[in-house]
């Protein structure tokens, strides 16, 4: 613990040293012009990053002027957030909170703020009053999704650190967070994977303790399952299946994990290279500051493995193969999930967390991301996953459309109602170091999806990756194809993706993907 706390001190203490970022508040308006969040948002989190670091280590003088310059943005929430008609400043969406929480926690820290009856009303009349005064639900209190722990979370312990009652918390938090944990099964998966398991599971957590020191009740007892998540989600240290709007590096707050082994018993994954702060791209007051009170690092290595969450529908089965860790992952779920994808039997496949065969994972956060063309967009569509199609029909959006997920001795099933009257069953099986895929259903022309682009020899199609080799076998060479698209990733960096296709007729066919 000490090793890694010494880090992020000597980290925020670089971070601190260097000048406040610039701001310019009228890149708030570039959404609505083009639809792009990247713009605005990376100087919001800048900005955020360089407040906690000036919080935990920074001259008070400077660290008030930016504090005021924060009180006096035109909202805390993101644009991407604003409800048209309404006053953006008190728009009380997740950053609004986090902001919230921040800025009343750090009064709590520091006594040098100045102005901080100033501070303390911006709080209440951005937030703490919207929500707490409000005779209707927020659509995010109701809601399957990270919002709700997150806003409820940040809020409740915004209040808490401003001295709340704790009644008035507790009527207003609790229930929200009580329809958070409602949206898990009982094998305690997260729909919208690890990344946002992170995200509300986190802050959920950051309450319950925060709730337990001020009242002794405990509402973590009964999360187990939810909390071994992410290890059961695993690829390799530091890599996680990327279903929905995930990444394939996801972050673990070292603070977090630590904590709910601690308090729950459940296990430790691991994470990887050693996390700075600098590395959540949001900026994080509640990850960095619970990882400076609890965190230790977290092991390096994975062992062989094999989960299949049944309710959220992921399967994940890791084995070693000589001295590298091959992992295998499908999807199953529903068509109309938090960050959906039109992925029903989906997989891929990794070899020390590398994907040869991948899930695109989340796209750059646009209007259009999130708007009616989504599914036009490319690591949302279904064109982009390694999903056949049936009859020429992609699969359609819609809860009804599921795929349901039967463990075998030595794999997996999938069941897949999402295509119309067309159905399809892809039945997968792991021996030694092949992996066999066949599929069933009329007129499927196959689809797989890799960063790296195949090279075709007859029936064998090859995917050299840096870490290992896939060999696919039973290949239709005469009409296979070999596209790509030329896209961004969620950070806005380039990204391409290369697919092949080539069609089966009415027959089924078995494949045998051979690892190397």
């Amino acid at each position: 613990m000490h090793d890694l706390r010494a880090a992020l001190l000597e980290e925020l203490r670089g971070i601190a040293a260097l000048p406040v970022p610039a701001f310019d508040p009228d890149l708030a308006d570039d959404f609505a012009a083009t639809g792009r969040r990247i713009p605005y948002e990376a100087q919001y989190f800048a900005r955020r990053r360089h407040l906690a670091a000036l919080a935990l280590v920074g001259d008070g003088p400077v660290l008030s002027a930016l504090v005021a310059d924060v009180c006096d943005e035109r909202s805390w929430a993101l644009p991407a957030h604003w409800d048209a008609g309404t006053d953006p400043r008190t728009c009380v969406d997740l950053f609004a909170c986090e902001t919230a929480q921040t800025l009343a926690e750090i009064l709590r820290l520091r006594e040098d703020i100045k102005d901080r009856g100033h501070v303390e009303s911006e709080i209440r009349r951005r937030v703490l009053d919207p929500f707490f005064d409000a005779d209707y639900p927020y659509f995010w209190e109701e809601r399957i999704s990270n919002w709700t722990a997150v806003c409820a979370g940040a809020a409740g312990m915004a209040a808490l650190a401003l001295g709340y009652d704790t009644d008035v918390v507790r009527a207003r938090v609790l229930p929200a967070l009580q329809s958070y944990l409602f949206s898990f099964g009982p094998d305690g998966g997260c729909v919208e994977g690890v990344d946002y398991w992170v995200y509300g599971f986190g802050y959920f957590t950051y309450f319950a303790e925060a709730w337990r020191d001020a009242t002794g009740e405990d509402l973590l007892a009964g999360t187990e399952e939810i909390a071994a998540f992410p290890a059961r989600a695993q690829l390799y240290p530091g890599s996680f299946a990327t279903f929905g709007d995930t990444g394939a590096d996801a972050l673990l707050p070292p603070g977090l994990m630590a904590r709910l082994h601690d308090r729950l018993g459940t296990p430790l994954p691991a994470a990887g290279p050693y996390q700075a702060f600098s590395d959540d791209a949001c900026a994080r007051w509640a990850h960095l500051t619970r990882t400076l009170d609890w965190g230790r690092p977290l092991g390096d290595t994975v062992d062989e493995g094999r989960s299949l969450l049944a309710d959220v529908g992921w399967f994940v089965e890791r084995r070693l193969i000589g001295r590298r860790m091959w992992a295998l992952a499908v999807k199953g779920g529903y068509n109309d999930e938090p960050h959906n994808h039109l992925d029903l039997g989906s997989f891929l496949i990794a070899v020390d967390g590398e994907q040869l065969l991948c899930d695109p994972g989340a796209g750059e956060y646009t209007a259009a991301y999130f708007g009616a063309e989504r599914y036009e967009q490319v690591h949302a569509s279904a064109a982009w996953h390694s999903v056949p199609t049936v009859e020429g029909a992609i699969q359609q959006l819609g809860e009804d459309s599921r795929a349901e997920l039967v463990g075998t001795p030595d794999g997996v099933e999938a069941y897949i109602d999402a295509y119309g009257d067309g159905a399809l069953i892809r039945k997968f099986r792991w021996i030694d170091a092949s992996i066999t895929l066949e599929d069933y259903g009329p007129e499927i022309t196959e689809v797989f999806v890799s960063r790296i682009r195949p090279e075709l020899d007859g029936t064998r199609a090859v995917w050299a990756g840096e870490r290992g080799t896939l060999v696919l076998h039973g290949v239709n060479p005469e009409d296979a194809l070999v596209d790509s698209v030329d896209t961004t990733d969620h950070r806005g960096a380039p990204d391409r993706l290369w697919a092949l296709r080539f069609g089966l007729g009415a027959a089924p066919e078995g494949f045998r993907f051979e690892l190397l």
